[in-house]
């Protein structure tokens, strides 16, 4: 009788050891799942965050005033010192040189462009940008007037066009493009920008 009982016991603990050892290994292997994913996902969300991190904060460069992004679009960049240009004299070009970034590169000290100064007043100083508002092309002054060499666009020192030397219609839209600019400390700052050419509206790009 203690036999029976005995193996009845057996056969019954038998079962339930081997229903429970799969249930043990499912839970294992869950949890090794879930440790194999944070172990993955964490690395990669500090590296998302990382190459993500500049978008969300502010760019902050070196320097005064000299700031460009993305299309060129500057803050007031130095130029040249108000001494430097000879009051009523004829007008002179400098280059545009300032910082560059965009969201994850910061170049500095780089040409992005360049300007006609003339200083007509002590204080008072004009300034455009030297592409031609018809098709982009560079223009150049000889002291009298500007001159764009590629289809015969003409300036008056003021900016405004002037009749075509040929006798044809100044192809232009528009006048030359001025440049909002300040004088602070003796130092001419501007505020660079470019213009779409071909249209009668002075619109600058994005």
């Amino acid at each position: 009788m203690s036999d029976h009982s005995e193996n009845s016991a057996a056969s019954a603990s038998g079962p339930t050891t081997g229903s429970n050892t799969p249930r043990r290994n499912f839970v294992f292997e869950g949890a090794t799942a879930v440790i194999g994913l944070i172990v993955g996902v964490v690395p990669f969300a500090a590296g998302l965050v990382s190459f993500l991190d500049p978008l969300f904060r502010k760019n902050k460069t070196p320097g005064k005033h000299a700031k460009a992004g993305e299309g060129g679009k500057t803050e007031m960049v130095r130029i040249c010192s108000l001494e430097a240009l000879t009051t009523n004299g004829p007008p002179q070009r400098f280059p545009v040189i300032t910082d560059q970034f965009d969201a994850w590169n910061f170049t500095p000290q780089q040409p992005i462009g360049s300007v006609y100064l003339q200083r007509i007043s002590d204080s008072e100083v004009l300034v455009f940008n030297t592409t031609c508002p018809h098709a982009g092309c560079s223009v150049s002054c000889d002291g009298q007037a500007y001159h764009c060499p590629c289809h015969n666009s003409s300036f008056e020192l003021n900016g405004s066009k002037r009749e075509s030397e040929s006798g044809r219609e100044n192809p232009s839209p528009r006048s030359l493009d001025t440049l909002e600019h300040t004088i602070e400390s003796g130092d001419v700052l501007v505020h660079y920008q470019n213009f779409y050419p071909g249209r009668e509206e002075k619109k600058p790009k994005a």
